[in-house]
């Protein structure tokens, strides 16, 4: 290392000082031209890259916001009587294949109890409920079995 130094030095010891300063400016110009090519450059690609990612996130948010604004019921649902929700849930759950036991609850709603329920059959259920009859649940409890199985309970609300 120190023998290309020194051949260095004297290669540039040999040279008049008019050659030594065009060689340290074009060296500098070299450095420019590596640093403008190598770094600014691909900053501001990376630049102009994010910016256009934000643009179509944007549009994908605003795009996502109006359709859910369409799916979204113009008009409040209105209560269901408790009778109603009754039959509701048991349909529902013969439909899902489900042997789910109503009874009233302390609050004076509609309670349930599915024991021994695989948790796709069981929140399968809980989303038709809301999605057909908008009836959602208020309380619910869920209990993991050993045979990889539910034990839930809960109440409705409308």
């Amino acid at each position: 290392m120190n023998r290309m130094i020194s051949s260095a030095s004297l290669w540039w010891d040999g040279r008049s000082a008019r050659e030594q300063k065009m060689l340290a400016l074009m060296g500098l110009l070299i450095a420019a031209v590596l640093i403008w090519l190598l770094a600014v450059r691909p900053a501001w690609a990376w630049r102009e890259a994010a910016a256009e990612r934000r643009i179509e996130a944007t549009t994908s948010l605003n795009r996502l916001e109006a359709g859910l604004a369409a799916r979204a019921p113009k008009t409040p649902r209105s209560v269901m009587p408790l009778a109603e929700v009754e039959q509701a849930a048991r349909s529902a759950a013969e439909a899902a294949g489900l042997a789910v036991t109503l009874s009233v609850d302390e609050a004076g709603g509609i309670g349930f109890d599915a024991p021994d329920v695989t948790s796709a059959a069981l929140f399968g259920w809980l989303a038709s409920l809301k999605t057909d009859y908008g009836v959602e649940v208020r309380d619910l409890t869920v209990i993991e079995n050993a045979d990889a199985t539910l034990d839930a309970s809960g109440a409705f609300g409308t």
